[in-house]
């Protein structure tokens, strides 16, 4: 199945950029916030008040971080797909992937029927 019947080369490529420009996004966010992640020392921070806010601060980043990891795994993901002539074809239903879709999330795996089955 070759996708170029769905998506012209110019779209291919401008989908090929965005999934090189998200994952360098965010490589660089999780580089920047990986020394907020590690464990908060607790004689670093005297007050409690101090210490809860910094944890809550860190649990928060912790999260953020985590969605990031999994958005550059789905990033990777289509990249692999790129490469293997399958990208922008649900994995679900095998149907093209709505090209407006992809130029939102570069990394969607699904076309929009099958997420929103996936969501409910």
């Amino acid at each position: 199945m070759s996708n170029h019947l769905e998506l012209n080369a110019e779209q291919l490529a401008s989908l090929n950029q965005a999934l090189d420009d998200l994952e360098q996004e965010l490589l660089s966010l999780l580089s920047a916030t990986e020394s907020g992640a590690k464990p908060v020392k607790l004689k670093d921070n005297q007050g409690r008040l101090s210490r809860m806010d910094e944890l809550h601060n860190q649990s928060i980043l912790v999260a953020n971080r985590n969605v990031a990891e999994n958005r550059l795994k789905a990033v990777r993901r289509a990249k692999k797909r790129f490469a293997e002539d399958i990208y922008g074809y649900c994995d679900e239903c095998d149907e093209p992937v709505a090209y407006q879709r992809l130029l939102a999330y570069p990394d969607a795996s699904r076309c929009i029927e099958c997420q929103s089955e996936v969501e409910r």
